[in-house]
Parts: C-alpha cells; sequence; structure tokens
C-alpha cells in the first residue's frame, strides 16, 4: 500500500515539474501561441540586453546603445535583422569572442541574408562566438527558449 502511495506522489510531482516547465518556456516566449511569430525586434533587443554592460566598448555607453535599440525597434524584415545583427557585433569587446571566432564573418553572412532562417542563423552564431562570460547569470535559464523563439521567427 505504502509502495502505491510513493508511486503516486512521484507521478504527481512528475506531472507538476513538467507543468511548470512548460508554463516557464511559455512566458519566456511571451506567450506566444499557434502560428503567431516572434518580433524579430524584440528578439534582438532581448538579446543585447542578455550581454553584460561590461561586454561592450565605450561607444555602447555614449549614444550607441540607444541608436541600436531605436533601429532594433523598428526592424520589419530578415535584412533589416541582419544589419541589426551586424551592428551589434561592432559595439563588443573584442576580447569578448571566443578565440577563433572571425567576427568580420558575421558581417560578410549579414549582407547575404534574405530570409528570417539566414538571420536567426545570423545570430545564433554570433551567440555561440561569444565567450560566457559576454552574458549575464540569466542567459543561460533564457536561452533555451529564445532560441526557440529563433527558430519560430517568420
Amino acid at each position: 500500500m505504502n509502495q502505491i502511495v510513493i508511486l503516486r506522489k512521484k507521478w504527481l510531482l512528475l506531472f507538476l515539474i513538467l507543468g511548470l516547465t512548460a508554463t516557464t518556456t511559455q512566458a519566456q516566449l511571451g506567450g506566444l501561441t499557434g502560428a503567431k511569430s516572434p518580433n524579430a525586434g524584440g528578439l534582438l533587443k532581448q538579446f543585447a540586453g542578455a550581454l553584460k554592460p561590461t561586454s561592450f566598448l565605450s561607444s555602447w555607453a555614449s549614444g550607441g546603445k540607444a541608436n541600436w535599440l531605436s533601429a532594433a525597434s523598428k526592424v520589419t524584415d530578415a535584412v533589416g535583422m541582419a544589419s541589426s545583427i551586424s551592428s551589434l557585433t561592432g559595439f563588443i569587446k573584442p576580447d569578448m569572442f571566443k578565440q577563433g571566432f572571425n567576427v568580420s564573418t558575421i558581417t560578410q553572412a549579414a549582407s547575404a541574408v534574405k530570409t528570417y532562417s539566414d538571420a536567426s542563423g545570423l545570430l545564433k552564431s554570433l551567440e555561440g562566438g561569444l565567450k560566457p562570460a559576454a552574458f549575464l547569470s540569466s542567459w543561460a535559464t533564457k536561452r533555451p527558449a529564445f532560441m526557440t523563439a529563433l527558430n519560430l521567427l517568420k
């Protein structure tokens, strides 16, 4: 009898954990449901916000941030998204990139972007080329939902 009660408690706990995980992921996606696509500008701003302020060059704090955020909020297509990603790369300190990562590949690839899939791949490449130290500690928990949202971008 005790084993049945323990087994029921384990199943209840498992369902509770799965429910909370699904709810958390949905909340991080900003309530996205069904066919609704995430907003490219919002994803760009979320990514830039996940970087530590110390990961940026001084030009970011002296007007670059405000200008970049303004431009990112107006992104309406994949080409604009790629341009914002390329621009953001120019504000990040060189020592925040992993050894061997070629920053110029982001700029070159940005000029060839035609689809949101291309632009999402570009942002994923930038994210992968940055050292973990470039990100706020909260990025580790937000990253899975962010990557899911990037994959949903259309």
